[in-house]
């Protein structure tokens, strides 16, 4: 990083504001002439000054005083694909170390925070201390990298940060902070059906493909959580015969689309090993198996999504699969199932796919 002195830092802060010499002046009581000077490097603002400057330029002090420039969208995508490789290819301690040492260097980097609290929560399941007491420790060092993140008030990141405090808050059992996180958040208004209007309007086929499989598939997404979550409900509430009807219904909208690796197979593992009914749980567990098995890396083939383009490559998604499949291998939840036939021809697939797909 090239190093600015802070009248560059406020040149290129004012800019970003899209505010005149004349305009910050104003807004701090000072002479149009001062910021002149001051950005043209011949003299530097009072320290009384740097309060209100900061707020003009909707920055912190520390901002203004930084030596290092602020980190571009592309230079944080960069970095971010830098830490994901580390993650998948070296494990997650690796990973983690390198994440520290780029929040210490860029301290002021509110997209980095952003990214990194992401891959720190995401990749969790790459480590190897598998213990509830690490889990917890790095989902709470995630959160707080959230929280720092909405503190900023930075509209840009505001919404994410606040869904994802909401949803670290709602895995640590923080219920209550996890609904306050939510409320947050904006319930009615949602712009993205104007989009393809617009697109449409302008002749911009590509462009309406491409922002319409992504938003097809996270609307399917967030359709198949909302009724395992109702099938979850159900189950809990002893009424299995409408857990079922969710459950089957989240599974025809995952074979129509050929989205969603096998989990309402899997919901509906665990439903019949809790009513009792080990043969349907093993049939099922058998169906999940062949799903997560058979699911593409990408979906460069899927009809519906093939403008979808996930960060995380083929090659990366494998080392992800592999570790799925393994930790299916070692699931005791399913071991009450040892000796069933079905179950048994599940997990000879399964060991076969690692030795043929995995070596």
């Amino acid at each position: 990083m090239n190093e600015l002195n802070i009248g560059e830092t406020i040149l290129k802060l004012r800019k970003e504001r899209k505010l005149t010499q004349e305009e910050l002046a104003l807004m701090i009581g000072i002479s149009a002439g001062a910021v002149s000077k001051w950005e043209n490097g011949n003299s530097m603002p009072d320290i009384s000054i740097l309060a209100p400057l900061a707020r003009a330029l909707n920055t912190s002090i520390d901002t203004l005083l930084s030596f290092h420039k602020e980190l571009s969208e592309e230079e944080v995508n960069n970095i971010k694909s830098k830490l994901t490789k580390l993650f998948l290819h070296e494990g997650y301690a690796v990973g983690e170390k390198e994440c520290k040492r780029y929040l210490s260097e860029y301290p002021n980097s509110i997209h980095l925070k952003v990214e990194v609290a992401g891959l720190l929560n995401t990749y969790l399941m790459m480590s190897e201390d598998d213990s509830e007491e690490f889990i917890k420790t790095k989902r709470q060092e995630a959160l707080d990298l959230f929280n720092k993140v909405a503190e900023s008030k930075d509209p840009k990141y505001m919404q994410i940060a606040m869904f994802f405090i909401a949803h670290i808050n709602m895995i640590l059992g923080n219920y209550e902070e996890s609904e306050r996180a939510l409320n947050e958040l904006p319930k009615s208004l949602d712009p993205v059906t104007l989009y393809p209007v617009i697109l449409e309007k302008q002749g911009k086929n590509e462009e309406i493909k491409k922002f319409c499989s992504n938003k097809l598939l996270n609307y399917l997404n967030n359709s198949i959580l909302m009724l395992i979550t109702m099938a979850k409900t159900s189950k809990k509430e002893k009424d299995y015969e409408k857990a079922m009807l969710y459950l089957d219904t989240c599974h025809r909208i995952q074979n129509t689309f050929h989205i969603g690796l096998g989990s309402a197979a899997y919901k509906y593992v665990e439903l019949y090993i809790e009513i009792g009914d080990k043969e349907a749980a093993a049939k099922w567990f058998k169906i999940y198996i062949e799903e997560v098995i058979s699911m593409a890396y990408d979906y460069s083939s899927n009809p519906y999504f093939n403008k979808v383009e996930l960060e995380i490559k083929p090659e990366e998604q494998k080392i992800i699969r592999k570790k799925m499949l393994k930790s299916i291998i070692d699931n005791e939840e399913f071991k009450v199932l040892t000796g069933i036939k079905e179950y048994e021809m599940a997990i000879k697939e399964i060991e076969k796919n690692i030795i043929s797909n995995f070596q």
